[in-house]
């Protein structure tokens, strides 16, 4: 096994709401998986993790520089994908939860780079930011994303059938080696069982960071198939590119 590592991070906006953790090998494997809230749980799962994170991909803002509307980036993503339904939640330093962003916290107690541009490495990772929907529409070719999300009007029963569409597509990603995770068969059976929005609401999250660490993968492993919407001093989300119809 090589000491590379490749994170993934759902990081909730404040501490009251689940953290997603996941971690891949060099080959692109899931490793391990988690759900937790604190910052000194994140902290703690992420110090057991024996090999050396290279890229980190955080589902949250990293740079927020803007103090009123949206960041450029996030327009960026909305015209490229919001007919797919994958328009950006809007960050500005006027929401007292983005000043400073958890995730720029995260990263700096970390020593994680935040410059997408650059390359990671064991002694100096790179943290991108990353926003599944968009990502998820590029990779599976979707024609809209898939609505798993808690949302008003979405049943237990809608949701279930949204989060194996979801799982079903993320089996296809094969790098990832699902197939083999215990930790993944049990967040399928999670999904099966599930008879409450909250049963959904325990697993999203860490569904989402086993969908980021295959992002951080990506961007150290095929780049050409990864784009960078926006810059450094504005904030950049990284996406897979989107290929059109023919």
């Amino acid at each position: 096994m090589s000491d590379r590592a490749f994170v993934g991070i759902d990081l909730a906006w404040g501490i009251r709401a689940r953290t997603g953790l996941a971690v891949v090998d060099s080959t692109g494997s899931l490793i391990d998986s988690a759900s937790v809230r604190s910052d000194e749980d994140i902290d703690e799962w992420l110090g057991r993790t024996a090999l050396a994170p290279v890229v980190v991909a955080i589902d949250a803002p990293l740079v927020v520089a803007n103090e009123a509307g949206q960041r450029p980036c996030e327009r960026m993503v909305s015209v490229q994908f919001g007919r797919f339904g994958a328009s950006c939640h809007t960050s500005n330093l006027g929401r007292p939860w983005f000043n400073p962003p958890r995730g720029a916290t995260l990263a700096d107690r970390h020593g994680w780079d935040m410059d997408a541009a650059r390359l990671g490495s064991e002694q100096r990772p790179v943290a991108i930011e990353v926003y599944p929907h968009p990502a998820m529409v590029a990779l599976f070719a979707l024609d809209r994303v898939i609505p798993y999300k808690g949302k008003a009007g979405r049943s237990v029963d809608f949701r279930r059938s949204a989060f194996r569409d979801l799982i079903g597509h993320m089996n296809e990603l094969r790098p990832l080696e699902l197939g083999a995770s215990d930790r993944w068969g049990f967040l399928g059976s999670a999904v099966d069982h599930a008879s409450r929005q909250v049963d959904l609401d325990r697993i999203e999250d860490e569904i989402d960071a086993i969908f980021c660490a295959h992002l951080a993968w990506l961007w150290h492993h095929d780049r050409d198939s990864m784009q960078v919407l926006g810059d450094r001093a504005t904030g950049s989300i990284v996406t897979p590119v989107l290929h059109e119809p023919r």
